[in-house]
Parts: C-alpha cells; sequence; structure tokens
C-alpha cells in the first residue's frame, strides 16, 4: 500500500493528512498546540481514535517516541540510534523487530522487520514536511502510519 502524509499549511497543533495514492483522505492526524511531548492523534477519517503518538517526556536527547492504542496501552517504541553515520531508528513492538534505516540526511528510509525489507519511507523535500510510505500490504499500514509521525516527532524534536 502507497500512502502520502502532509502536514498541513497552517497549523497550530501540527495537523496532518494521509491519502491514498487516488489522493482519497485514508486518516487524520491530528496535534496539541502546546504540548511538551509532541502528542499527535491518529484517526479515522470519522475521528474514531487509533494511535496516539508522543515523546519521553524528559530525554536529554529527546530520540523517543511511544505509540500508544486508544486505552493508552504503550503498543510501540520507538528509539533513534545514536552514535550512527546513518540514521536508524529501533521500534519495540509486537509485530516483531522492526528497524527503519535511512540515509544521514532522513530523507529516505528502508523499513526491516525480523530482517526482511517490508516498505519504504521517503520525506519528500518541500516547505511543509511530507512522506510517501510503501508497506507490504500484509502488515497494518496504519501502525506504520503511527512509526511515520513517531519519526517526524523525534527528528522535529532534535532540529
Amino acid at each position: 500500500m502507497q500512502l502520502a502524509i502532509k502536514n498541513k499549511w497552517v497549523s497550530l497543533g501540527g495537523a496532518s493528512t494521509v491519502k491514498d495514492m487516488d489522493g482519497n483522505d485514508v486518516l487524520k492526524v491530528k496535534g496539541k498546540m502546546f504540548s511538551f511531548r509532541k502528542q499527535k492523534f491518529l484517526t479515522t477519517m470519522a475521528d474514531e481514535p487509533l494511535y496516539t503518538v508522543r515523546n519521553k517526556l524528559l530525554s536529554l536527547f529527546g530520540r523517543t517516541a511511544f505509540v500508544l492504542d486508544p486505552s493508552g496501552k504503550t503498543v510501540a517504541t520507538v528509539r533513534r540510534k545514536l552514535l550512527s553515520l546513518s540514521s536508524k531508528f529501533q521500534v519495540e513492538s509486537s509485530i516483531g523487530k522492526v528497524e527503519i534505516t535511512g540515509n544521514i540526511l532522513g530523507f529516505d528510509y528502508h523499513i526491516f522487520v525480523d530482517g526482511k525489507e517490508v516498505g519504504h519511507i521517503e520525506r519528500k523535500i518541500s516547505l511543509r514536511d511530507s512522506f510517501v510510505l510503501n508497506i507490504d500490504d500484509s502488515f497494518d499500514y496504519r501502525l506504520f502510519v503511527a512509526f511515520v509521525i513517531a519519526i517526524d516527532n523525534v527528528t522535529d524534536r532534535n532540529k
């Protein structure tokens, strides 16, 4: 499945839209205007909650984000690996060992689950953050959209 994740031009809380490649809205991403944890809420188009993504509250380097289900249970932890010449993220989740590895500039990522490549994230260069996610159809694309939001949260915090 291929999806486009684009931040809105003007948004006080960091809202985004997720569209399929035909341009149809698939998911909503809403952010809070004032949030120490950079909380973002991933919902269906009918505003049914799917995931909450938030950064670790206290961290020297600000390189960890959590993905929570609607009940508040952590379903994934996204950590940026330190001291690496490339941009690497390790994800602890129930789907297996997930590693997301990108180039040093963070514009091109490959997604591996248990050592097998299952997807790709391309960060588009524009005035607003924009990503294209390609993920194997055997995986829940909504969870991988949450991973993209977590990576964006972590890298934005480091800017």
